[in-house]
């Protein structure tokens, strides 16, 4: 079972803002070249890390889920390492410890009063599931069925 991840309209006009102001800013010190090289660097590696992190597609199989970012190895989580899932929708008032706040979807260290401290990968929070691994980890990850995965992942669970 495959499902692509969706970004909420927030996200998608945050991303694109983020590089138009990163171009102006880059044109605007085009005379200056010591601060353009420092921008560079700052903004190549913020959207870097970006791209390294962003979610694109959430596929369950036999074994374990499968998360496919945009430009780095997939995530992969065993079955056996997961000891509870379930939908959920992450509060806007959570706190962002480390990550992304809507710049190529949500993602990163977040604490939420009532998930407490996860790493998510979504990129809508309307679209959203938990998984609770054995060792304690939390990650909440977007996709377009969240409420058809869960029920997918909880039959290989409890298997």
């Amino acid at each position: 079972m495959k499902e692509r991840v969706r970004f909420s309209a927030y996200s998608l006009i945050f991303t694109v803002a983020i590089v138009v102001l990163c171009v102006a800013g880059a044109v605007s010190l085009r005379g200056d070249t010591h601060r353009l090289i420092l921008l560079c660097v700052i903004l190549g590696t913020a959207i870097v890390m970006g791209l390294y992190y962003c979610p694109v597609s959430v596929e369950a199989g036999e074994s374990g889920i499968t998360l496919r970012r945009l430009t780095s190895r997939p995530r992969f989580f065993a079955y056996d390492d997961i000891s509870f899932v379930d939908t959920c929708h992450p509060s806007a008032g959570g706190l962002r410890i480390c990550g992304s706040g809507g710049a190529f979807g949500y993602w990163g260290y977040f604490s939420d009063i009532m998930i407490g401290t996860y790493f998510g990968y979504y990129g809508s929070r309307s679209h959203c599931f938990l998984i609770r691994l054995r060792n304690g980890r939390q990650y909440v990850i977007g996709c377009d069925g969240p409420v058809a995965l869960t029920g997918f992942i909880r039959k290989h669970i409890n298997a």
